[in-house]
Order: structure tokens, then sequence, then C-alpha cells
């Protein structure tokens, strides 16, 4: 006996698609992000963070420029 997938879910409603279309948000981003409060301390918080990490971006580009520079100049001094 050969079951098709409707004899398998009986009494289940047909389901609509949206054709494969992405689905639009119900909120907008701008009201998303803007529905707390925010308090200076909120903004000077988000501002040390984002400064902190672009200095951490800039350190370890610093460290992988030295690391490569004295693994040449080791690789120099070996021949």
């Amino acid at each position: 006996m050969k079951s098709t997938f409707e004899d398998l879910l009986p009494g289940v409603p047909p389901q609509k698609g949206n054709g494969g279309k992405l689905l639009k948000p119900s909120v907008s981003d701008m009201k998303a992000t803007n529905s707390e409060p925010v308090t200076p301390i909120d903004k000077t918080t988000k501002n040390a963070k984002r400064v902190l990490e672009e200095d951490a971006e800039v350190r370890a580009e610093k460290t992988a420029r030295l690391k490569a520079a004295r693994e040449e100049r080791d690789a120099r001094r070996m021949d």
C-alpha cells in the first residue's frame, strides 16, 4: 500500500507559504532599537566598548606585523 503525503497527515489544514521570499519584520529596525530609553551611562558604556574594541584590533594588527618581522629576521639569521 502506497501512502501519499496527504494520507499521512489527515486533518492538517493546508499551509500557505511566502513563495520563498524573505519575511518582512513586523517592527522596523529603528523602533526595535529605540524601544528602551538610553541613559547617559548607556551611551558612555557603548562608546567605551567601541573604543576598546578598536584599540584591540589595532593591537592585534601590530602584534601580527611584529611577529612576522621577527620571524623573517630569525629566518635570515639562520641562513
